[in-house]
């Protein structure tokens, strides 16, 4: 068996103005000023607690009751406006769906919360076409930790030698690496292609048919070794 993961943020959807809607409602909540989509972007990729951690003011960063009362805030007005992202990148839908007719293994690893990245794979991709989606859950290390990695090639049931890990960030890329996964790097999300290759990224995806080209092409090389 063969496998593709993919990464969700960035790489399967854009969800950066959802994101930042649920972090603004937080911020409303508390008194404290918005945030606009540039800003949310340098929060993103390190899961929720971080991400609420940087949307606070500088001097209540390190207050870890007050981290614990936002991520709470967040996860409450999160959840009413994610399905605001309601669409995929281009043609990354198909691809997955092609992918799993081919017979590869797909599932979805992020640092999203486990409920509400389930409940959107479930809205933005075909019934049927994924094999395992797994999201943080409270006590988790986050990617680039491989805990979650090992969690969902498990459930996969396949090696890290025989899964292509697909993102578009440099947690990808060293989640990747601390997995033993093979790395694609996608650069229609969140980083550029520059800041990819800073990170080690090696190989690049510019459209979802590309991808589907690369995933091949790794495989294929793979087989006749």
């Amino acid at each position: 068996m063969k496998a593709v993961i993919f990464d969700f943020d960035g790489t399967i959807a854009d969800t950066i103005s959802a994101i930042r809607e649920g972090i603004n409602l937080v911020m409303d909540e508390l008194g404290f000023a918005r945030h606009t989509d540039a800003e949310v972007l340098t929060f993103v990729n390190h899961g929720s607690r971080e991400l609420l951690r940087r949307a606070l003011p500088a001097s209540l960063r390190t207050d870890e009751d007050m981290v614990t009362h936002a991520l709470s805030l967040y996860d409450k007005y999160y959840l009413k406006v994610c399905y605001h992202t309601d669409k995929t990148y281009p043609g990354v839908a198909d691809l997955i769906e092609r992918l799993h007719k081919k017979g590869y293994a797909i599932g979805i690893l992020s640092n999203k919360q486990a409920p509400i990245l389930e409940r959107l794979a479930a809205s933005l991709l075909k019934e049927g076409t994924l094999d395992a989606v797994q999201g943080v859950f409270p006590g988790a290390p986050v990617k680039p930790d491989p805990f979650l990695s090992n969690r969902i090639l498990s459930r996969l049931g396949v090696a890290p030698a025989d899964c292509i890990f697909v993102g578009d960030s440099d947690v990808d890329v060293a989640t990747a690496k601390n997995a033993g996964m093979t790395h694609v790097a996608v650069t229609w999300g969140f980083a550029s292609e520059e800041h990819l290759k800073e990170a080690g990224a090696t190989r690049f995806a510019h459209t979802a048919e590309e991808l589907e080209t690369i995933i091949e092409t790794i495989f294929s090389e793979e087989t006749t070794l």
